[in-house]
């Protein structure tokens, strides 16, 4: 009975707890605002990853800091102790979350999203409208062999543009 008498027990004033939680909040908001304006990345599973992650983080530490806030103005029944209890185990379930995610989904999304070698490349070969897989009818005449060096070419490009 003790403990539940704890968690609705009437506590205006911040303790050491209370201020921890807060100002974890304030770095919470921080971190979110970050992640969702300032943060790039290469890897677009990657990116919309951080993203949500930012806003994820805005709304959480938003709700703390309201929280904190509301208790040190004294509101009633937001001025207990279930309330930052309530939201310290809504974070940890979070956190918990993120990590499976980056653990187990988040890797499976960046390499079906990354680009794959050869395929950006790689000439397409104009298909008839039958949409058949025979050759095109006129084919590209073949490269002529080089004749001089690769170096030697690039020294007469470079002579001719002087």
């Amino acid at each position: 009975m003790g403990f539940f008498s704890n968690l609705t027990a009437v506590a205006p004033q911040f303790g050491p707890l209370a201020w921890i939680f807060f100002l974890g909040q304030i770095v919470g908001v921080a971190a979110g605002a970050y992640l969702y304006f300032v943060h790039t990345e290469r890897n677009p599973a990657r990116q919309t990853f951080m993203r949500q992650l930012g806003i994820a983080l805005l709304i959480l530490g938003g709700v703390g800091m309201l929280q904190g806030i509301l208790r040190q103005l004294n509101v009633p029944t937001l001025n207990q102790h279930l309330w930052f209890w309530l939201q310290t185990l809504i974070e940890l379930g979070v956190a918990g979350y993120v990590t499976y995610y980056v653990r187990n989904v988040l890797p499976k999304l960046e390499q079906s999203a990354a680009p794959r070698p050869g395929k950006p490349g790689a000439a397409r070969v104009a298909r008839p409208a039958d949409g058949s897989r025979t050759a095109p009818l006129n084919p590209a005449p073949p490269r002529p062999v080089p004749t001089t060096t690769r170096r030697e070419a690039r020294r007469d490009r470079k002579r001719k543009t002087r």
